[in-house]
């Protein structure tokens, strides 16, 4: 497996959805966007390439954000047949069916600062995750969000209790990431009606995360994470995050995924300028850029 391109998505249609007309990065957000590109590009030899819509494209001409990625594709659809809200990753589908070379998917508030081992695998992703019967949240059981089970009965899947965490997410082959996007899209076109009780993740990670890893086992794929163990989502754990797992070492090796960490810091400005504070010191040669775009977005928005 070698990855050329490093994609990354950004899509303003789920917020659009839900009540929020422009969009708008926090400073932290924003120093992320530039480190994320810069460790892929210069440590990785990979490509960083944007699929946004044009809402988002907008914005980051507007803030100087585009010129740390090589090519950018404001392609992401502004209308779609299903709840943005709900399913507000299916941008990630659609750029991996735009994008005709192989690649490393990459969220926006990761970044890895070392040399990427993919191995032999099939199908690379950043963990695994616990499914367990009490999850009522992250992954309760499929028959909840779909009693005809549409997803499990196309791949003859009798679900499992892991899922692949996406926040970094490479396949050997194009074919096999297609296929796994356009199966996930039909399973969203499918669902004729959003059970409220589970609308804010549940459906989304189905689609996304669960199915990839019944997705990779139906077809005996070979599966290899960058963090060994299992994590346990955070509504659920009595205990560390992580079970049996390097997550520490590779943390300290140089991984950052602040996912997490935003619910922590949320609402909370000092926290929040501590978080920014520290990535625009830890790489002194980026912080011209990440200040001259937070500033700019001052400027333009947050008193807007």
């Amino acid at each position: 497996m070698t990855p050329t391109k490093a994609l990354y998505v950004d899509w303003h249609l789920p917020r659009k959805n839900s009540g929020r007309n422009k969009p708008f990065r926090k400073a932290w957000e924003i120093a992320m966007i530039i480190r994320t590109t810069y460790f892929s590009k210069h440590v990785n030899n990979l490509s960083p390439v944007l699929y946004c819509d044009k809402d988002i494209y907008d914005y980051y001409e507007s803030i100087d954000l585009l010129k740390h990625f090589d090519e950018v594709y404001p392609i992401l659809p502004d209308s779609v047949d299903f709840n943005p809200s709900v399913f507000w990753a299916a941008g990630k589908f659609f750029a991996m069916l735009h994008c005709d070379e192989d690649f490393l998917m990459m969220d926006l508030d990761a970044e890895v600062r070392f040399k990427i081992d993919f191995g032999d695998a099939d199908v690379y992703c950043a963990h695994m995750e616990d499914v367990s019967e009490d999850d009522v949240y992250f992954y309760p059981n499929p028959v909840y969000l779909d009693p005809r089970d549409s997803l499990g009965n196309k791949y003859g899947i009798e679900w499992g209790d892991l899922a692949c965490n996406t926040s970094i997410l490479a396949f050997k082959e194009l074919s096999l990431a297609k296929e796994y996007a356009n199966s996930a899209l039909d399973f969203i076109r499918s669902i004729e009606s959003v059970n409220p009780a589970f609308e804010k993740v549940a459906y989304i990670l189905l689609a996304e995360q669960r199915f990839l890893y019944e997705f990779t086992r139906s077809k005996g794929l070979k599966l290899k994470t960058l963090i060994q163990g299992k994590y346990i989502p955070s509504a659920l754990k009595n205990g560390p995050a992580f079970i049996d797992s390097d997550v520490d070492a590779v943390g300290e090796k140089g991984f950052l995924h602040v996912w997490g960490f935003k619910i922590d810091i949320h609402g909370n400005e000092e926290a929040e300028q501590s978080f920014f504070g520290s990535l625009i010191t830890s790489r002194l040669n980026l912080r011209d850029d990440i200040v001259g775009s937070v500033s700019k977005n001052y400027e333009l928005y947050v008193n807007t």
